[in-house]
């Protein structure tokens, strides 16, 4: 397998929200075949992306939420040239407009069911010309762009969008656990320099979520009340801390791993404290990383990109369990127990979008990986089926994709309607 494929097209930097995100890069890039500022801006977006954009913060805008918003702060300001990164720029003068456009009703938004689960298709409107840029398949893959219904940019279609895998996903899906062990055993030095500056982008945005509390300051207040600063509940404080910051709309960018910037904090954190309390070298903890991302990587080539259960928790999870038991000295066979823990007390957790209280569920996710890390580790062992978990991992991953993808097929449609259920005022 092609490790470094791998971490380049799955291990990312991003700025606030990943949804949004690929909204505002969609705009931007078509903005940059327009004459002028647009007039007016319509999205068509895959349930999931409009899911995921409905309420979190957009980073740099004192609380401003929402895929319109990211659409139209993208036209007006975005960099299309940073991908991810699109919204690093803007400016108080781009926000005050892109207020003025979404208080004029000049920014629409459409779901459509027909698409892939990461779509978002931007049209931006001024007079006499009409351009289109769509993002597909991934968050930072742009398809095509078209000026009045002429084709003016045709990205390369990804593997995924042809209805094929990428090369590496599929060799992922094949390998067991100790392949997975073993492989990241085999990190070049550039890929662990790589993994180790995701480590400090994501402690840097933890740290700002434990000087003060943003959002709904979940990580805050858990820090403020740790005794003998215990490792597990430190390791759920700083990651919930660091999603506090980013739902919040943040602007710092983090490290994401299989497209999500909360999968990337799960992954990372845990493994990061661990490694500080424990004095574990560099390359110990970055091997440790790779497994997180590898395991991560593996749960959701299974259930898919964007799902209705909650990735953060159960792929992430499971590798920041994984990762944590490597390096609490534990052997491939611990590890897999973690990780089936973690899949076993949280498969059920569903995705209602991305929002202020996600940090709950990182920072959930993070002390389970914990928690399953010092069961695998004190001798115990999972030897039987339990439920649909056991103590194969690949099997495992099966079956929490089929839950995901058949079992909670109807749950997105459900949490859609409910969204945009107009809230009933408190009694």
């Amino acid at each position: 397998m092609d490790l470094h494929a791998f971490f380049n097209n799955e291990v990312k930097p991003a700025l606030g929200c990943t949804e949004p995100g690929a909204v505002a890069f969609a705009a931007s890039s078509g903005a940059s075949y327009l004459a002028g500022p647009p007039r007016h801006i319509h999205l068509r977006l895959s349930a999931n992306i409009y899911k995921n954009g409905q309420s979190v913060g957009i980073p740099g805008t004192s609380g401003l939420r929402g895929n319109l918003l990211a659409a139209a702060l993208g036209a007006l300001g975005g960099n299309p040239e940073k991908g991810l990164l699109s919204l690093e720029d803007i400016d108080e003068k781009c926000i005050a407009q892109a207020t003025e456009m979404l208080e004029a009703g000049s920014l629409t938004q459409e779901v459509v069911h027909d698409a892939p689960n990461v779509y978002a298709e931007v049209e931006l409107i001024r007079q006499g010309e009409s351009v289109t840029a769509v993002v597909a398949h991934a968050h930072d893959n742009l398809i095509e762009v078209t000026r009045n219904k002429q084709t003016v940019y045709e990205g390369q279609e990804c593997e995924s969008g042809s209805g094929r895998l990428p090369q590496y996903i599929n060799e992922l899906m094949k390998l067991n656990f100790n392949d997975l062990w073993d492989l990241a055993g085999q990190i070049s030095s550039e890929d662990e320099a790589f993994l180790l500056k995701g480590v400090e982008m994501n402690l840097n945005i933890a740290k700002e979520g434990l000087e003060k509390p943003w959002g709904l300051g979940s990580g805050f207040v858990v820090y403020e009340d740790i005794q003998n600063k215990d490792l597990g509940q430190t390791i759920r404080a700083w990651s919930a801390a660091a999603a506090d910051v980013r739902m919040d709309g943040g602007q710092w960018p983090v490290m994401s791993s299989a497209g999500s910037g909360n999968h990337g904090l799960t992954a990372i954190i845990p493994p990061a404290l661990a490694a500080k309390a424990w004095g574990k070298s560099d390359r110990e903890l970055a091997e440790a990383i790779a497994l997180s991302h590898l395991v991560t990587g593996a749960v959701k080539a299974k259930t898919g990109r964007l799902t209705p259960v909650c990735g953060c928790s159960i792929a992430a999870g499971a590798g920041a369990a994984a990762a944590l038991t490597r390096l609490a000295g534990g052997t491939p066979d611990q590890a897999e127990q973690a990780s089936a823990y973690v899949l076993s007390s949280l498969m059920g957790m569903v995705c209602d979008g991305a929002k202020g209280t996600c940090a709950l569920k990182v920072g959930t996710a993070s002390g389970e990986a914990y928690q399953a890390m010092k069961l695998a580790t004190s001798g115990r062992k999972l030897t039987s089926q339990q439920g649909i978990i056991g103590p194969d991992f690949r099997n495992n991953t099966t079956a929490v994709g089929e839950l995901s993808g058949v079992g909670f097929a109807a749950v997105d449609a459900v949490i859609l309607r409910l969204l945009d259920r107009p809230s009933s005022p408190a009694a």
